[in-house]
């Protein structure tokens, strides 16, 4: 790991580079559907080349197959599973929605898991560096999903996604075999979140923040 090193880049980056960045998300989320197919995220994300491309679709197809085959299959669970979630919440029983939470997560973990195959079969097209690409952009969207209380600006998500990629850099030195791998993810994960925190948030965004957690893990 870098350590210190590894934050001064990120500062330099996110100072240096932030507006262009700003500007490109800015113009991208003028123009762009709001859910994004995955075909276009990996083109744009990981620059496919046309060849890539070509066989990005075919098993981006597979994985859609098997999403909508699981879809099909289980449409009335899922449609129950909404229908009691939303009774649940205008209630105040809060065992029913604990059930109700649990039962929705579990049908959307097994639905992602039923074209889990043909997501890790999409990821053979890449390159080692376009699947490091891909992670920072994986690794952004998760990030920017865990700071929405926070309202981050076009310009404070430009700097976030700069950070990402810097550890996803460090996440794919990391191998998986060793022994001490989780506690390294874990290094890295708290550099990034210590970045974004220090770097990135306003005095009254980690506020907001603190109060949504009960104020608990404040530097988290």
């Amino acid at each position: 790991m870098r350590g210190m090193a590894w934050l001064a880049s990120v500062m330099t980056v996110t100072v240096l580079a932030g507006a262009a960045v700003e500007a490109r998300e800015r113009g991208r989320r003028r123009t762009r559907e709001p859910e994004e197919s995955l075909y276009d995220q990996l083109v744009r994300e990981c620059k496919l080349t046309a060849e890539q491309q070509a066989k990005a679709k075919a098993k981006i197809k597979a994985h859609d197959d098997a999403l909508a085959a699981w879809d099909k299959a289980n449409a009335e669970k899922m449609t129950a599973a909404e229908a009691a979630g939303k009774e649940a919440r205008s209630g105040q029983d809060a065992d029913a929605k604990k059930k109700a939470t649990t039962e929705l997560r579990t049908l959307r973990k097994a639905r992602e898991e039923a074209g889990a195959e043909a997501a890790a079969a999409v990821l053979t097209v890449l390159t080692p560096e376009q699947k490091t690409a891909w992670g920072a952009y994986q690794l952004y969207r998760s990030i920017a999903g865990r700071y929405r209380r926070a309202e981050l600006t076009e310009e404070q998500l430009a700097k976030v996604k700069a950070a990402c990629a810097f550890a996803a850099k460090d996440l794919a030195e990391i191998d998986d075999s060793d022994s001490k791998a989780k506690k390294a993810r874990g290094a890295v994960s708290q550099k990034l979140q210590w970045a974004i925190n220090a770097l990135v948030l306003t005095p009254e965004q980690r506020k907001t923040l603190a109060a949504g957690r009960g104020g608990r893990g404040k530097n988290r």
